[in-house]
Order: structure tokens, then sequence, then C-alpha cells
């Protein structure tokens, strides 16, 4: 993802994106270069073989987390699109959890945000909730346009959307970029995130915190399960994922998403990239418990959608 922050990892509350210098899978990263604005970590050549010259992974090469890349690009093309509808709210009110992560949290005045349901196609029976900062770029339409891009079961893992500005518009006090806050069913960032592939990426940490006792404050990303497979394997899925068990779950994610909706699968993607056999019990895993949740098509599993938010405080 694009001007990526180091964002904090809590299981249960929030789950994101890589820490600095973190030893995974043999792989130590150094911080990245935030004066370049590299997205990606970058490994040391002298001292580890699977660097290649530039300081990037040799393998696997399946980096495509940036806005209109080649793996956005293909989202954007196979990934069918949903209906959606709106409604703003006149109350007054908002999400007690968007209030406090917008406003205790993030700094934001409460009084700014506009509040709307939109309820999508694939979803008639329960509405999203997006929380927009009045200064955000991208319009509710366009936000909406965006979500409703994710297959109907990913999506379900959340119930909220906090939309916050971005450049010039932005809270100084706010420095991050976009997050999970997995146990809140919120997925929180500024208005720029929002494009396809980051989603997919954010969504699939909320799909990977209801694959274990939902509620619990764990993910199938902390299981033996998954440690194994990713040991086995012995590469994480992307540079970005090499950061943690957790960000490479979500990274697989985007991995199998391809695999799902692309013509002739991940393999044609990457037209045919033979690093793809140094991730199959990664991808093999994920599928067994989470491939449900990244097919295409159907509606969402009101049984198992993330509530809609009955707390409420004023906004203003």
């Amino acid at each position: 993802m694009p001007a990526l922050t180091l964002e904090t990892l809590i299981l249960g509350l929030v789950v994101a994106a890589i820490a600095p210098a973190a030893t995974v899978l043999g792989h130590q990263l150094q911080p990245r270069d935030t004066v370049s604005n590299d997205p990606y970590p970058f490994c040391n050549p002298a001292t580890n073989p699977n660097c290649i010259v530039s300081g990037k992974y040799l393998v696997p090469s399946l980096d495509f987390s940036l806005q209109n890349d080649a793996g956005d690009l293909a989202y954007q093309k196979y990934l069918p699109t949903n209906t959606w509808s709106f409604s703003k709210w006149t109350n007054g009110m908002m999400p007690e959890r968007c209030y406090y992560w917008g406003v205790t949290a993030d700094h934001w005045k409460a009084a700014d945000f506009i509040i709307y349901n939109v309820t999508f196609t694939d979803c008639p029976g329960s509405p999203f909730v997006v929380c927009r900062h009045k200064t955000a770029p991208k319009s509710i339409g366009q936000i909406s346009t965006e979500i409703g891009r994710i297959p109907a079961k990913m999506r379900q893992a959340t119930s909220m959307f906090l939309v916050y500005g971005d450049l010039n518009s932005d809270n100084p006090q706010y420095g991050g970029y976009i997050a999970t806050l997995a146990g809140d069913g919120v997925i929180v960032g500024r208005s720029g995130a929002y494009f396809t592939t980051s989603l997919v990426h954010e969504m699939g940490h909320a799909v990977d915190s209801t694959l274990v006792s939902p509620g619990s404050g764990k993910a199938f990303s902390s299981t033996a399960t998954w440690s194994k497979a990713v040991t086995a394997d012995g590469y994480a899925v992307s540079a970005y994922g090499a950061g943690s068990l957790v960000e490479d779950f979500a990274e697989t994610g985007r991995a199998v998403l391809l695999d799902a909706i692309f013509p002739g699968g991940l393999a044609a993607w990457s037209n045919h990239n033979p690093n793809l056999t140094q991730i199959t019990q990664q991808l093999k895993a994920f599928k067994a418990v989470a491939g449900g949740f990244y097919a295409t098509g159907g509606t969402c599993d009101l049984t198992r959608k993330f509530p809609f938010p009955t707390s409420l405080v004023k906004r203003v």
C-alpha cells in the first residue's frame, strides 16, 4: 500500500501493517525508507541470499498493493460491482466505535463527520455504516463503489468504515494510513487508502479474526496450523507479508482472490512465475479455512455478519 506508516498489531482490536526490523521466516527486514516513500521494506542483499540487487525479495514476486498496479487493475476488472444505495443519518448521532477511533483516538472533530447507511444488493438485509470526514476527497459514492467490489462474504466480517481526509485536509496529529480494527468490525483510514487492493488486504484481517472463536481476540493467523504452513514454504507471499504471520495471511488472501477471479488463475496472472511453487502450503491452508469467503457472487450470511452498530453517541 502506498505511503505506508507502521501500524499497530493488537489481536482482536487492530490488525495492520509491518513492524520494523521484524524477523519472520528467517528474513531480517530493515525499516522502510520513509524518504523515498517506497511502500515495501527492504532486505540486505549483502547478508541475505534471498535479496536481489535492488534489495527486494527474489522470491516470491507477488507485490501488488499499489493503486492501479497489476493486481489492483485485475481486481477492478474481474471483481463484479454491486449496486448500492445510501441514506444520511440526520439524528446528530454516530456509532460509538466511530467516535472512539475517529475522535478520541485520532483527534478529528466529531461534528465534521457525516454518517451514512450504505446497503448493497448482495447484502440487502443489513446496511453498512460509513463515517466519512467532510474533507475526504473521495465521495460517499466512490467509497461505496470500492467497498462494494469486495465479495459479500469477505465484507460481512466488517460493519463500519471510518474515512478520514487526505494530504492538506489531514488532521496534523493523525499519522496513520489504513488499518483494520477487527474486534470492532471497523476499517479506518485516509480516503486515499480506499481502493480495491488495499481493501482486499484489510478485509483479510477482518476475515482472519472470524475464523477461530469470533470475539475471542484470536485469529487463524496465530494458530499452529498457519505457522506450520508458512514454515513449510519458507517464504512469505510478499515482502509486505514477511513482516508477520498476520500480514502474510492478509497478503495470501490477495493471492487467493486473484486465483479465484483471474482467467487462468494466479498462475496466469503472474505469467506462470515459478516462485508460486514456494507458497503452495500457504495457499492450501488459506483456501481450506477461508476460501469460501473469497468466492465472488452470492450474498451475505446474516447469521455471520458483524452486527450493525447500536451503541451511539452524540456527534453534534
